[in-house]
């Protein structure tokens, strides 16, 4: 089988591999063990939040109305109640941020408009009703949907969670997915120094797939083709699916996608994208194999394009990956009849954003990457894209 005869296009490649994409389980979980996990189930809030009316600011709570006719030149004066009672007119009551404001009042002053006479207040600032205080349920309502199925939740998902006492919820169990690296020049940087070939895919990729999934380095192995039938078969036991890196071209020592047929089926072998041409899928027991390149910056191309939206909809995400639009500030050539994934440096002012590619862009120089930013796909139909040319961006 040895030689891919046939590219297929990028949009074909990632319709065979999302065919494939079999959900998984879901668990609960308490909420606080939820960073980048997805949720199974929609959030519904079973209180209010606040749950009261309460100040926002340090100060003092009084009638909004009472403040009217305030100023630096001509102070009004109010009664200092120190019990927590009902504020009558001209009363007040200090307060602090987050406090439950008394019955009666419906705004907060500022300390730095006040100045305390004795048993009296002087506001030097009116303030309307409503003013510095935080109504119940401002925030979120009982009964709102506050986090929708589907979300990978974030730093913030956590705090609105634990602020409805929401302590567990339901997720998306994070599939297993084993990494082997192939060739007999590799080293690995962890245990190894000196001059060599590292394994940088195993660690790139292990970043990459932890966000969504939970990444199992199998390690090196040699290019030996009974070897990597083992490793395969090893890997396939302990994991819900494999990415391999090296020996996916056509050289003699290049095995993967024959050892993936002969153990399985490969999907296919060959698309049409530059950097990762060589990239190839598979089926072996229902679990798949992901074939990629190893040049680094091939294997960051093909796990953005085909790896990424397969542990997306296996993991029941419905977000996608936010783009922005910029300005080429030079013009990006491409060729007909493959799609390109271009290593860009992205720029924004206050009113705009500019992105030009960055110059090296070998397959194998990762520095392209840890000099970019972001990246753009040019569309195999299209011929580059042109100086001043408005483009979607997708940011690291």
């Amino acid at each position: 089988m040895k030689l891919f005869r046939t590219l297929i296009s990028v949009d074909e490649a990632l319709r065979v591999v999302l065919s494939y994409a079999k959900g998984t389980e879901q668990e609960e979980i308490g909420f606080d063990d939820a960073l980048n996990r997805v949720l199974a189930e929609d959030i519904h809030s079973p209180v209010d939040s606040p749950p009261f009316d309460r100040a926002a600011m340090d100060g003092y709570a009084l009638r909004g109305e009472d403040s009217f006719g305030a100023s630096p030149n001509k102070a009004v004066r109010l009664r200092i109640r120190n019990k927590r009672v009902e504020i009558g007119a001209g009363e007040c009551f200090p307060i602090q941020t987050g406090m439950p404001i008394p019955k009666g009042s419906n705004a907060v002053v500022m300390l730095e408009y006040t100045k305390e006479r004795g048993s009296d207040l002087e506001l030097f600032r009116p303030v309307t009703p409503g003013r510095n205080v935080s109504f119940i349920g401002e925030d979120v309502k009982k009964g709102d949907v506050v986090l929708r199925e589907g979300r990978v939740l974030r730093a913030h998902d956590l705090g609105m969670l634990a602020s409805i006492f929401k302590r567990t919820v339901r997720v998306y169990r994070r599939a297993k997915l084993g990494l082997i690296s192939t060739g007999d020049e590799l080293l690995d940087p962890s245990v190894a120094g000196g001059t060599g070939i590292a394994d940088v895919n195993s660690y790139v990729l292990t970043a990459l797939t932890e966000k969504i999934a939970e990444p199992r380095r199998i390690g090196i192995v040699r290019d030996d083709y009974e070897s990597i039938k083992t490793a395969i078969r090893s890997g396939l036991d302990d994991c819900d699916g494999l990415l391999t890196t090296g020996g996916s071209s056509v050289g003699k020592r290049d095995f993967l996608a024959d050892a993936v047929s002969d153990l399985g089926e490969i999907k296919f072998h060959g698309v049409a994208i530059r950097p990762g041409e060589p990239t190839g899928f598979g089926i072996i027991k229902d679990k798949p194999v992901f074939v990629l390149p190893g040049y680094p910056v091939a294997a960051i191309a093909a796990f953005e394009l085909l790896v990424r939206p397969f542990l997306y909809a296996m993991h029941g995400v419905k977000e996608e990956r936010a783009k922005i639009f910029a300005i080429a500030s030079k013009k990006i050539p491409s060729a007909v009849g493959r799609t390109d994934f271009v290593r860009v440096k992205l720029t924004c002012t206050d009113t705009e954003c500019y992105v030009e590619p960055i110059r090296v862009s070998g397959s194998g120089i990762l520095s392209s990457m840890t000099k970019s930013n972001g990246f753009v796909l040019i569309e195999e139909n299209k011929e580059g894209i042109e100086e001043g040319e408005r483009v979607a961006v997708v940011a690291y």
